[in-house]
């Protein structure tokens, strides 16, 4: 799995590193499947591409994942 990290962190604990997982799928309520994401840890996020292209496309600012999770699913 691609591992996407800022070529110039060091570890400090306020850096977040994100992991490529196609795999990682969620079923909503109505039985849909959505592109999802979890933590490894406190620093470190396991996502579907879709949602690493989503916070690529827009680095100026920092989005939540739910901010994320609904501009897919709007697309969608």
């Amino acid at each position: 799995m691609p591992l996407y990290r800022h070529p110039e962190a060091t570890g400090r604990l306020d850096e977040i590193t994100v992991i490529e997982d196609k795999s990682m799928f969620v079923k909503d309520q109505n039985g849909n499947w959505a592109p999802g994401f979890e933590f490894v840890d406190t620093q470190t996020v396991k996502a579907h591409p879709s949602i690493i292209d989503a916070l690529l496309e827009d680095s100026e600012r920092l989005w939540s994942m739910d901010e994320i999770l609904a501009e897919i699913s709007d697309v969608a």
